[in-house]
């Protein structure tokens, strides 16, 4: 034990200190905290969890998709929990697009019915980003129980497969905050494209019967079995289409030049067992042409014999289907082949080598098209071709080789830096036909 040796100075006094040992001092009695204030007692929220992870939607006529939240709340909650947004927000812009407009849902909770819950998507002019909203209804707390669940259901249509991945954070509430709180994600895949989106391919047989093929949609599957659509197609030396023919209800017409020079229409018939409707004559002297091609839209482009290529805008009536023609330009001889590619054409010449005229952004009849673009070479390799459009991607050329087999070709990204061509093999045993449209 140590001793105190130490002189203390009090009001001026000297003092002595007795050297006698010193104890320790006791160690403090512990006391009870003071109860904590309503902050510090605040509960941890609980937790939402996605069943399976984010949700894949495919983008096409596959139907709706669903998915589970499990929401679990911490001890004492029981609700009911107010109604909140999942507000995803798209990695990729396109100022113009609101994708929520496009999506659609149902939702149920705790295992009851489904009823419609909406999306929106703010007016891209006031909003910088591209989000997408979903407005989820309220839910009471079972009694005795802790969970809650939500089903959901997404449906999208195809072209929106742009937005890749979503993620958005759910934050439940009730009249006292926060209670629980999770991740929520979404991934927009390419599904098959409805059908009455997806192309059909034409083809002539040596016989003289017309066959209609259905793209699928699919890429394992290009094109569905043929159907026949009639007799009698022998009579014509050039058939072209004014616009795409469907696999869905047989839209889409199409033009037919006889060997007298004179130019029928067919208009589409909407049903499967007339894919055309009887056929109107719309006019001689087409003979003149030795090039007859159809665009999107009802007009038709006519190369001469002394290489002049002309425009016809579609009047719209069946009778007297274009107006009075208009000169684009000559030189239109460097062609072998000439057809309709997506709203433009693509033409090729004696060496294979192959342009792309794709359609102008000012509308003058007289320049219809933009400067062309160089694809590529090897295209004196077909025998025949089609432009055709949505097959998997839109546009789609029909291609078919020397010994019979059919290629489509797609474009990844349409416009002036569009991947290179992106061929699939669509069949064989195509030499039976002399014509495809």
């Amino acid at each position: 034990m140590r001793h105190l040796r130490r002189v203390l100075v009090a009001t001026g006094a000297v003092l002595a200190v007795a050297t006698t040992p010193v104890a320790a001092a006791p160690a403090p009695t512990p006391t009870t905290a003071p109860p904590a204030s309503a902050a510090d007692a605040a509960v941890e929220p609980g937790t939402i969890v996605q069943e399976g992870g984010p949700l894949t939607v495919p983008s096409g006529e596959e139907g709706p998709v669903t998915t589970r939240l499990t929401v679990t709340l911490p001890p004492g909650v029981t609700g009911p929990l107010r109604g909140t947004r999942l507000a995803f927000k798209a990695e990729t812009r396109r100022p113009e697009a609101r994708p929520g407009l496009r999506f659609s849902s149902t939702c149920a909770v705790n295992g009851g019915a489904f009823a419609p819950c909406a999306w929106t998507s703010p007016d891209p002019e006031t909003v910088q980003e591209t989000w997408l909203v979903l407005d989820l209804p309220g839910a009471e707390v079972p009694a005795g129980s802790s969970t809650v669940t939500y089903d959901i259901t997404v449906d999208v249509p195809s072209g929106m497969e742009w937005l890749d991945a979503l993620s958005a954070t759910l934050e439940l509430a009730d009249t006292t905050g926060v209670v629980a709180r999770g991740d929520v994600g979404l991934r927009i895949v390419p599904g098959t494209p409805e059908a009455w989106k997806r192309s059909s391919l034409h083809a002539r047989d040596r016989a003289g019967v017309l066959w209609q093929y259905d793209a699928t949609g699919r890429d394992d599957t290009l094109l569905a079995p043929r159907k026949r659509v009639g007799g009698g197609w022998n009579v014509y030396t050039a058939i072209t289409k004014l616009d795409r023919t469907t696999a869905a209800n047989n839209t889409g017409d199409l033009v037919a030049r006889d060997r007298d020079g004179v130019l029928w229409y067919y208009q589409g018939g909407l049903r499967d067992d007339a894919p055309f409707e009887a056929r109107v004559r719309i006019g001689g002297g087409w003979n003149a042409y030795t090039r007859i091609v159809g665009l999107p839209g009802g007009d038709l482009v006519a190369r001469d014999r002394d290489g002049v290529l002309w425009w016809y805008e579609g009047s719209g009536t069946a009778r007297w289907k274009f107006a009075p023609r208009v000169r684009i330009g000559g030189g239109w001889n460097a062609y072998t082949n000439i057809v309709s590619f997506g709203e433009g054409l693509v033409a090729h010449t004696a060496t294979g080598r192959q342009w792309r005229y794709e359609k102008s952004d000012d509308w003058d009849p007289s320049v219809p098209f933009k400067p062309r673009r160089e694809v590529g070479g090897g295209w004196n390799g077909y025998t025949a071709l089609a432009g055709m459009g949505l097959v998997v991607q839109d546009p789609s050329l029909a291609a078919r080789t020397t010994d019979g087999k059919l290629f489509v070709y797609g474009v990844d990204r349409w416009g002036e830096n569009s991947d290179p061509y992106r061929p699939r093999p669509a069949g064989w045993g195509w030499n039976i036909y002399d014509l495809l449209v």
